[in-house]
């Protein structure tokens, strides 16, 4: 029979220097027993040494380390936290979690009143319990709220994206400082929608343009790029409500309207029918999507459907970024470390779509496909224009993680890395205000045109 996975690795000092039951070995006792009340499986020396005897011991605590998610050091006084075995049971842990072999792991120091400096340093930053304060059963609370969580993600995980095979995105236009943000955005893109744009327009030579904006947002690029065309109706559309209600009041216009539509739900074909037969619109001359079809799961499968909905002759473009296409000189290596941690976040779009968006749309329904990438460079913008690239290529990264932090506040390694991004923001925030940095970056434009 195979040995029995834990989830709960229970340190601690089992008889004092005179060779007495320590009150750490006690309360350790009282833990196992409310864990094993609860069905949560931990591993408490003094119950293997019973069941395997002291020979086997050493192997028996190097298999429970590398299965536990979650070592409580217990420390009623200095010395004990001082010991061999609690020592080294507490360093091979935490040196797991920073090596990354353990990285949704924690620790929960459950100690007696020792001052703060003198606790070791790889226990000082979480969450830590007084054992004067705190009982067993607070503790327990607070190990089964966080294993709770671990397996919220990991369900969650089956919601994945097919391009990351990470967790879906998780991105939220009206979270932390998005509102601003994507107005700088929306100027910055520009130049690189407006020579696509120009282009299928002069193609298709129509006297009236119907055009469908997917992934509106709060409508800045849908009524800027749109809006002034001659003859033209857009619908720009948006799953999130509290966006296409400030796109109504702010963005709006006689030939533009926002209305919400969800790109990945099954029902996605007949919430469009039903739209345009609303507006009496037959086909769209431009379907256009900024930046969005690589928050979705399944990019090539949203482009299949709505595909159908594309005029013969009339033009999809979609344009997305590529952190692969992002150069930096004289950042002191902050933009990959920067970019490094950002992809290994979970609920992070796919930022590597850019180089996808050819082959998407080939093998998707759609012919002709030609790129229309541009250049972005920042040699001749002055301070507030560097400025407003680093908000719009950069700042925004941190909310991922922010995220994390908000769903799961116990969890430390969300902790630091966000600790770590806001460090390093601010770090390059500063080299984008200085002569010497240049920053240079490819928006990836396709155009395409239904089979």
């Amino acid at each position: 029979m195979a040995d029995k996975a834990y989830d709960i690795f229970i340190s601690f000092k089992n008889r004092d220097f005179s060779g007495n039951p320590t009150r750490d070995s006690f309360i350790a006792s009282d833990l196992y027993k409310e864990f094993a009340n609860r069905g949560i499986a931990a591993f408490f020396s003094n119950v293997k040494l019973l069941e395997l005897g002291a020979a086997t011991y050493k192997k028996s605590i190097e298999a429970a380390l590398d299965d536990a998610k979650i070592l409580i050091v217990i420390g009623t006084d200095l010395s004990y936290l001082e010991t061999e075995w609690v020592t080294y049971e507490r360093d091979s842990f935490h040196n797991d979690i920073l090596s990354g072999r353990k990285p949704d792991a924690c620790i929960i120091p459950y100690l007696g009143s020792i001052e703060g400096t003198k606790i070791p340093r790889c226990l000082r930053g979480f969450e830590t319990f007084n054992v004067d304060e705190h009982d067993v059963k607070a503790v327990v609370d607070f190990a089964e709220r966080y294993l709770n969580n671990l397996r919220g993600v990991e369900q969650s995980h089956v919601e994945k994206s097919l391009t990351t095979g990470k967790m879906a995105s998780t991105y939220k236009p009206n979270y932390g400082k998005e509102f601003s943000r994507l107005e700088i955005q929306a100027r910055n893109t520009k130049p690189a929608d407006m020579p696509a744009i120009n282009y299928v327009l002069e193609k298709m030579n129509k006297s009236k343009v119907n055009i469908l904006d997917l992934g509106c947002a709060y409508g800045y690029v849908t009524k800027d790029r749109f809006g002034d065309i001659p003859n033209s109706f857009i619908m720009g559309v948006d799953i999130n409500k509290d966006c296409l209600e400030y796109a109504k009041i702010h963005n709006g216009g006689d030939n533009i309207v926002y209305e919400p539509l969800a790109f990945e739900d099954d029902d996605l074909e007949e919430n469009l029918c039903a739209l345009m037969q609303k507006y009496n619109i037959q086909s769209f001359d431009i379907m256009f999507a900024s930046l969005v079809i690589h928050h979705l799961k399944n990019p090539n499968k949203f482009l299949k459907r709505i595909r159908k909905f594309l005029a013969k002759d009339g033009y999809i473009i979609i344009r997305g970024s590529d952190d692969g296409s992002v150069i930096g000189v004289g950042d002191d290596g902050l933009i990959s470390k920067i970019i490094e941690l950002h992809l290994k976040t979970q609920g992070i779009s796919d930022r590597l779509n850019g180089r996808k968006i050819y082959s998407q749309l080939l093998g998707s329904g759609y012919k002709n496909v030609k790129m229309m990438n541009y250049v972005k460079e920042i040699s001749e913008m002055d301070i507030d224009e560097r400025y407003e690239v680093f908000q719009e290529r950069f700042a925004y990264r941190r909310n991922y993680l922010k995220i994390l932090c908000d769903k799961n506040p116990y969890d430390m390694e969300s902790r630091n890395n966000l600790e770590f991004m806001d460090y390093a923001l601010e770090c390059l925030e500063n080299k984008f205000s200085e002569d010497a940095f240049w920053y240079c970056e490819i928006d990836f434009v396709g155009i395409a045109q239904r089979k």
